[in-house]
């Protein structure tokens, strides 16, 4: 992991609050990267001890400081999976790929990610399913049509699956590649990520084809 910028505690270290004033929004975003960077170690190496003061003191901040940027530990942990799958969509966006190539680098992008981070990232799971949640617009799950979405939409044409059946193709691709199974099949298979990727590519597209079956008129 790249060293980030030492943070800057105002709460913690008054003189520190000449510093805040000069570059406020600087501030801001070094503090909240530290904590999303603790947040990530912690949760890797002792997850019952990922508690606040613990991720705070990781990442060089007082504990008041981290509550003023995220109200509860569960925000925090929302933000740390978030922060990871905003690394897919900059991945996705520049990519000039179409049909099933487009899809296997973003499944392929999205699989190293998950080796990197997928231990913490199990840890965080929502209450709710993806479609309600997606239908309120809650921000996970736009974030995973912005990064999902060219590529499923590449392969519903490739397959000839109606764009009406968008939203259940982007949910069963969210509970096919989520984290837990990803890492789970990377543990007991124990094959090259290419091929995983290979295989599930077409395992997804088969669903695809099963999903276009089920359109009634």
């Amino acid at each position: 992991m790249t060293p980030l910028p030492a943070p800057v505690d105002a709460a913690a270290d008054p003189a520190a609050g000449s510093v805040r004033r000069r570059g406020p929004r600087q501030d801001v975003a070094r503090n909240k990267a530290a904590l999303l960077a603790a947040t990530g170690d912690l949760l890797l190496a002792d997850p019952e001890a990922a508690s606040m003061p613990a991720i705070a003191a990781r990442a060089g901040l007082s504990v008041a400081t981290a509550y003023r940027y995220f109200p509860t530990i569960d925000e925090l942990h929302r933000e740390y999976l978030l922060d990871v799958l905003e690394q897919l969509i900059g991945y996705a966006r520049d990519l000039d790929l179409d049909g099933a190539d487009l899809f296997e680098a973003v499944l392929g992008k999205w699989f190293e990610l998950v080796v990197a981070h997928g231990p913490a990232m199990v840890l965080i799971r929502s209450r709710e399913g993806f479609l309600t949640r997606k239908a309120r617009g809650e921000r996970h799950a736009l974030i995973i049509d912005a990064a999902w979405g060219p590529a499923v939409r590449e392969l519903m044409r490739l397959d000839g699956v109606d764009e009406s059946l968008y939203d259940r193709a982007l949910a069963t691709c969210n509970a096919l590649f989520n984290s837990r199974e990803l890492l789970d099949v990377h543990t007991v298979t124990r094959r090259a990520p290419s091929r995983i990727v290979r295989d599930l590519t077409t395992m997804y597209r088969g669903t695809l084809r099963g999903l276009a079956a089920t359109l009634v008129d």
